[in-house]
């Protein structure tokens, strides 16, 4: 016979479990505008462990966004390599657990303008894009 404190576990388990699920399967999208400057191009390619989404490029100005379900485990990553030039940089565009759930970075539809100096965030708060980041080494 199931006690009372069972019961109450296994109800708490699943609600748990129901709300990660459903969590996940909500589409995030990614958005991100070439705020490079100087009438420059922006070349990238991001890709995922499951997703590559090939070299593209972003005219001076332009924007681009994809879109996609997160990992019901929160394990979600995309990472995009960026150049311009004769620069070239890396960047985690997307990373599950910092931007669903940190209170400045997290995001649905995430948004980024990618600088010289490094992508920076919308911040849901202010509606600024002043959460800005390093690039990666």
């Amino acid at each position: 016979m199931i006690s009372l404190k069972q019961l109450i576990v296994l109800f708490i388990m699943t609600m748990f479990t129901s709300a990660t699920i459903s969590r996940a399967q909500t589409t995030t999208t990614v958005v991100m505008y070439n705020d490079l400057g100087g009438g420059l191009p922006l070349q990238y390619h991001c890709k995922s462990g499951d997703n590559d989404l090939g070299d593209r490029s972003m005219a001076p100005g332009g924007s681009c966004s994809f879109s996609f379900k997160p990992d019901i485990f929160g394990r979600t990553l995309f990472f995009c390599s960026f150049s311009w030039g004769t620069e070239s940089h890396y960047f985690d565009i997307y990373v599950q657990k910092r931007d669903r759930e940190f209170e400045k970075l997290g995001c649905t539809h995430c948004e980024w303008k990618i600088r010289k100096n490094g992508p920076c965030k919308r911040n849901k708060n202010t509606g600024m894009f002043d959460v800005c980041l390093p690039w990666k080494s």
